[in-house]
């Protein structure tokens, strides 16, 4: 299955909160309100394989992979600190890495597709089909 974690409307915010953290956390040491905002995006496999493999802040270990909540803190973390065109080239990272078992960081790119695939229930995309051959085709020809 593919990812699409949207639901409609894309963006909603809530109320205004004090002593709360970037994430909506407690934090008493924060003296500005917030206003809490929720934003729906849609992220494809190699997305999310992108960001937690190569974000630049991602060092998540072998066990972390294996934690799905740890996993989804990372995810949302990674998300928060990237833009659009970041997101873009953390996925074409991720494709390269596992397009081919000799590539750099294909190992660990590799762990973390499958924790992805574990975790948020998505795979990579499939190729398509090659089209069948008529064999009588041939051989009358």
């Amino acid at each position: 299955m593919h990812a699409s974690l949207a639901t409609q409307p894309s963006l909603t915010v809530d109320a205004v909160e004090e002593n709360i953290s970037l994430f909506g956390e407690a934090d008493p040491g924060e003296t500005e309100p917030r206003l809490s905002v929720r934003v729906s995006l849609s992220l494809r496999f190699f997305d999310l394989v992108g960001l937690l493999s190569f974000h630049p802040e991602m060092m998540l270990t072998a066990s972390d992979l294996l934690k799905s909540e740890e996993l989804a803190e990372a995810l949302r973390f990674a998300i928060v600190s990237s833009d659009a065109h970041q997101i873009e080239e953390y996925s074409e990272l991720a494709r390269t890495a596992l397009s081919h078992s000799r590539r750099p960081f294909y190992a660990y790119t590799k762990l973390v597709a499958e924790a992805v695939t574990r975790t948020f229930g998505v795979t990579a995309p499939q190729p398509p089909a090659a089209p069948a051959v008529n064999t009588r085709l041939f051989a009358a020809a």
